[in-house]
């Protein structure tokens, strides 16, 4: 079968009527990470040279929004990291799917050992074959080792920045 095409605009149709049914995280994950999929197959016919241009600020991944709703849910961002970048462990408190579109970066999930204080569990790649899901509950950081550009396609079930996300320190 030929996909004819599949937009962000078709994306956030989809996301609004899993967000509409009710739909539990887990199956939420499950249904996004195929959307997701669909729409990392056709950035062909979406994904522009302007959204993969790093930002002035090397310190910072740039972030292109092709998506919010007005409650801040359902966000769908194009994020691009310049290489040797990374961050530090992080929650955000949503769930998100991740989907490589150029290039590749490493992402590390992690686990609590105390309060502020997290050892890493597992390491896997992003790249254009590749889609991760984290749960609202995941610690994750994200290094940008390839050497290259680096750009990904980030759908959130709310914005992080409207969340009370927060930021570990690895153990020692």
């Amino acid at each position: 079968m030929c996909d004819t095409g599949y937009t962000p605009r078709d994306l956030v149709a989809d996301l609004r009527d899993l967000k509409a049914r009710g739909v539990p995280e887990g199956e939420m994950l499950e249904e996004v990470s195929g959307l997701v999929k669909r729409l990392v197959m056709m950035k062909h016919n979406w994904l522009r040279p302007s959204m993969q241009v790093p930002s002035g600020d090397i310190t910072q991944a740039s972030i292109y929004q092709l998506h919010e709703e007005p409650d801040h849910s359902l966000t769908v961002n194009v994020v691009t990291w310049m290489a040797g970048r990374e961050n530090r462990p992080h929650n955000h408190e949503t769930w998100a799917v991740i989907g490589g579109l150029v290039g590749w970066e490493t992402q590390h999930r992690w686990k609590r050992v105390g309060e502020d204080t997290v050892e890493r569990i597992l390491t896997e790649k992003i790249d254009p074959k590749t889609v991760v899901t984290l749960d609202s509950q995941a610690i994750h950081s994200v290094h940008n080792d390839s050497g290259e550009l680096s750009v990904t396609l980030h759908v959130y079930g709310m914005n992080p920045e409207f969340t009370d996300r927060r930021r570990f320190d690895p153990a020692a």
